[in-house]
């Protein structure tokens, strides 16, 4: 037992699965990153807009402006140089980057505002971030610090007392407080979001990494048991061919007519071997892909089927009805539709007893074609009815040994009707017996009267 888990713990399906998750886990994350990434620029972007707008327009006002430069400079009556309003405050630099507004420290007129002051102390004028625009904090000693949004511009000139201008450079700022507020909850929202929705990222990888291995896990299981049914097939043969074989050794001087049954049951081993590497091989082909090949096909297509048929019924001591109901000419693989039907028809030839009855009935029906084959043998159980399409699936194996089958009929006919597209279903023969439908979607182009072929 415990090599067994060994050996499933390091097979390449289970390593793949750790593969899988961690495939699922990095798309997961990067999405997620990606996409707080992406809301978070948004939102800053759109909270900042009027803000920053606002700065352009006071910029462009001059009446402002003038209104600023005489707070600062002292030829207002105002006591609170450089500040304007609720939000807005403004420092003016001179052509060499030093401010205009005296310090708190200096013995002329300051500015009385704190804020101001701060703000002040805080800034350094930096020539290159002319017309663009940062974000400064201010530190605060008595609480939060204060965050404002501020634009350099040099659009301004200053006319002198002795008639002389001086150009300026004007750094506007607005007080963002509540915006930035906003921005901290809203950001540790989506952050909170995110990493919520990413760590059941973590489970959905787990669940899409098992899910998509279903499908492979259900492949290898099918094609671990193919094999060894396929092995089990070949032994049983290969053992009898065998032992008849060492018979043969052992009465050298024998004649031809005195193992004349050692020698009939290697060939019927033989053949048995024959028939099974031959469907083995259709199967193979069959997984790679079928592909279908049509051609018109008239009811005197299905009328020579029925006559094989009928012969080899006559043959085996049973009774045979066909009933075909076909206008026109439908457009078919005859190779393949002839093969579905033998495998119905040898099905139900083999499992009905002496005198028994078998019917085959091809009806068209619009733009649809049915086959249904019945016979009024012993019947299958529901429950093995869900089994009857696997490969090897025989309902019972002793009686079909002696029968010649070999479980891979009904599955080839499985494939031929997946291959159109269609449904095969198997139902009880009321009121004894089996009933295999075939449905299959066909094209119709001649109309002729409707054939019905009845012999019994």
């Amino acid at each position: 037992m415990k090599n067994i888990i060994k050996k499933v713990k390091s097979s390449a399906i289970v390593k793949n699965d750790g593969k899988n998750f961690l495939h699922f886990f990095l798309a997961f994350t990067v999405i997620f990153v990606a996409l707080a990434v992406i809301i978070i620029q948004v939102m800053q972007l759109g909270m900042y807009r009027a803000t920053d707008q606002n700065l352009h327009n006071l910029a462009q006002n001059r009446v402002f402006l003038e209104e600023a430069a005489n707070n600062q400079f002292g030829t207002s009556d105002s006591q609170d140089s450089g500040f304007y309003g609720p939000n807005n405050s403004v420092i003016f630099y001179d052509s060499e980057g030093k401010s205009f507004m005296p310090s708190s420290e200096s013995n002329g007129r300051i500015s009385t505002n704190f804020v101001m002051s701060r703000l002040q102390k805080a800034m350094k004028f930096n020539e290159k971030q002319i017309n663009t625009i940062q974000t400064v904090s201010v530190k605060n000693p008595y609480g939060d610090n204060w965050h404002y949004r501020y634009l350099t511009t040099s659009q301004f000139i200053i006319t002198n007392s002795d008639g002389t201008v001086t150009p300026v450079y004007v750094q506007i700022f607005s007080n963002v407080d509540q915006i930035q507020d906003a921005m901290s909850r809203a950001m540790w929202v989506i952050v909170t979001t995110m990493i919520t929705f990413w760590i059941l990222s973590v489970i959905i990888s787990l669940y899409l990494a098992n899910w998509t291995l279903k499908p492979i896990l259900a492949a290898y299981e099918k094609q671990k048991e193919f094999v060894e049914n396929a092995s089990h097939e070949l032994r049983t043969p290969l053992a009898i061919l065998q032992n008849r074989l060492e018979l043969l050794f052992q009465k050298p001087t024998a004649t031809i007519i005195d193992e004349s049954e050692n020698i009939s049951e290697s060939l019927s081993e033989v053949r048995n071997m024959r028939l099974l590497t031959s469907n083995l091989l259709n199967l193979a082909r069959r997984d790679s892909g079928i592909k279908i090949e049509p051609e018109p096909t008239t009811a005197t297509y299905f009328e020579n089927i029925f006559n094989s048929y009928e012969m080899l019924t006559e043959n085996a001591g049973k009774k045979f009805s066909g009933n075909l109901k076909l206008e026109g000419t439908v457009n078919l693989d005859q190779a393949l539709i002839k093969q579905l039907l033998t495998i119905l028809f040898d099905n139900a030839l083999k499992y009905t007893d002496s005198e028994g009855e078998i019917s085959v009935d091809v009806i068209k029906n619009g733009g649809f074609l049915t086959f249904a084959v019945a016979d009024n043998g012993e019947g299958i159980s529901d429950e093995d009815k869900k089994k009857i399409f696997d490969r090897f699936f025989r309902v019972d194996k002793a009686r079909t040994r002696q029968k010649g089958g070999l479980g891979l009929g009904l599955s080839l006919a499985k494939q031929i009707v997946e291959a159109y597209n269609g449904k095969i279903t198997v139902e009880d023969n009321k009121p004894k017996g089996t009933k295999f439908i075939v449905k299959i979607r066909v094209d119709s182009t001649i109309s002729n009267p409707a054939k019905i072929f009845q012999k019994l």
